[in-house]
């Protein structure tokens, strides 16, 4: 049997990790698992209809909701403290996630392999990587953050064929390198990634031909903000600035940035009243980048995006101010950023915000210490596509929403879910309550009660939420086989319910 070259390197490169691969993967899970705390407290006092506290809130949102431990290890700490560790995630152990990770081929290939890899199998890496990151990686914050990032520099991981193969060096060597970096640097790296050239269609901007789409969504998605005030002669000129910046096409470089000096319009362009000379094609589209980066509309698109995302639907005007502000203080620095929005009293404060619906499959599967395997059925994309938020597939370039309108008119899938992964209906989820109740000593239903109602809303049960439960559940006693499931409905409905679902 005689092989093609890209099928010689397709198997060759999966065959040689297969082994080790799969031993990483049964390990990470594994390690994840022993992370349970030998022991649980359950919630103590007599506050269960007392305001979320900022800690609780700040494990909700910057990640992916707490797992059993967190919040008294969190609040051990102080908020501040907490912060400061996933503001550095270098400096963060994460054994699980970093095995875990190992179990991939292709997301791990330099651009000549990936150019020879089967873009399905690319997708289901990038996808897979990216959901066992988010629910296994201590960096909380850190994978937000490239959510937040992945959202803002949009790519649909449907536009054409090779667009996985793409995304998979975008996320590797854009986003994730600048999450927690200078803003100038992460739109720096967004302009040369050729998943973001394809996507919005820069590689088909010539000085013969030239093409708006990626001028006019680095002025309106990317920097200022649609209402910036620049005009249509303005993303003409940026998208002269922009011909001829590209992607090699063909050669052991394909799939890489190219400029092409002789498809570039060297002629001199006006942008928002300045000037630029085309004495050199790349030096000209630094200064453009230096411009939009630095310009007070972009910081305060920025800090409205940020404010957003982690404290309000209608972000509060004062905090946007500081945070644009800092902005401007530190050179767009993301860190600064962050600690002006989770240090404030607005987040301190903030109202509930709806999770998304990617959020809230994580936060469930966190609550409940469940050990996530990807299944060859993809079952898990399947869901998060019901739940109308699978990773890279919002098609138009603005991200998936953060406003609850969006969202709140599919919630049937979340129930569903939460119901087939309490009652182990869910292929691919394990999500056994014994350790748990073995670590929290509950003794009684009434004790398993209390212990997940602090593991899921971070408090007691309300007088009126107890009664409904104890009416549900019955006498029984624990080891009865119908307590035990009417326990896995009582939790189930816990994770449905909107005090989860709105955090």
């Amino acid at each position: 049997m005689s092989l093609s070259r890209r099928e010689f390197l397709r198997l060759g490169g999966l065959t040689a990790v297969a082994a080790s691969a799969t031993t990483c993967s049964a390990i990470g899970r594994e390690v994840a698992q022993r992370e349970l705390p030998e022991a649980l407290s359950m919630p103590v006092g007599e506050t269960p209809t007392a305001v979320m506290t900022p800690i609780h809130r700040f494990l909700n949102r910057a990640g992916y909701g707490p797992q059993p431990g967190d919040i008294v290890q969190a609040t051990a700490v102080g908020l501040a403290a907490a912060l400061e560790a996933q503001l550095n995630p270098e400096a963060v152990t994460d054994t699980a996630a970093d095995l875990l990770l190992r179990n991939f081929t292709i997301y791990h290939m330099d651009v000549s392999q990936l150019a020879e890899q089967d873009e399905k199998d690319a997708a289901v890496e990038l996808i897979g990587a990216t959901v066992l990151r988010a629910l296994y990686s201590k960096r909380q914050l850190y994978e937000a953050m490239v959510e937040f990032w992945s959202d803002h520099f949009n790519i649909y991981l449907r536009k054409n064929q090779f667009m996985p193969l793409l995304k998979i060096l975008d996320d590797r060597d854009v986003i994730r390198p600048h999450a927690l970096g200078k803003f100038r640097d992460l739109l720096a790296a967004s302009a040369r990634s050729p998943a973001m050239l394809a996507y919005l269609d820069n590689v088909q901007n010539t000085k013969d031909q030239p093409n708006e789409n990626y001028a006019r969504e680095l002025l309106e998605l990317h920097t200022l903000g649609v209402h910036a005030g620049y005009t249509q002669a303005d993303v003409q000129a940026v998208a002269r600035i922009l011909t001829g910046w590209t992607v090699e096409r063909r050669g052991r470089h394909k799939g890489s940035f190219a400029f092409k000096p002789e498809l570039h319009d060297f002629g001199p362009k006006m942008v928002l009243g300045q000037t630029f000379q085309a004495d050199d094609g790349e030096a000209e589209v630094s200064a453009l980048l230096d411009m939009l980066a630095t310009h007070p509309a972009t910081s305060e698109f920025i800090a409205a995006k940020l404010v957003r995302r982690f404290v309000a639907d209608e972000p509060p005007t004062a905090l946007v101010s500081q945070v644009a502000q800092t902005y401007r203080d530190t050179d767009g620095d993301i860190k600064a950023m962050l600690r002006v929005i989770f240090l404030s009293e607005a987040f301190a404060t903030a109202p509930p915000k709806l999770k998304r619906p990617y959020t809230y499959f994580l936060s469930l599967l966190r609550a409940l210490h469940a050990d996530l395997r990807l299944t060859r059925e993809r079952a898990i994309g399947r869901v998060l596509e019901q739940m109308g938020q699978l990773p890279f597939h919002w098609p138009p370039p603005n991200g998936y929403p953060d406003t609850a309108p969006a969202w709140a008119g599919n919630l049937l899938p979340r129930w569903n879910l939460a119901l087939a992964v309490l009652h182990e209906q869910m292929p691919g989820v394990n999500a056994p309550l014994e350790p748990i109740v073995a670590a929290g000593n509950a003794q009684t239903p009434s004790e398993v009660l209390a212990l997940f109602s602090g593991l899921i809303y971070g408090r007691a049960l309300t007088p009126a939420e107890t009664g409904l439960f104890h009416d549900y559940i019955g006498a029984g006693a624990l080891s009865d086989q119908p307590t035990q499931q009417r326990l896995r409905d009582s939790v189930a409905l816990m994770l449905a319910s909107p005090a989860f679902q709105w955090m």
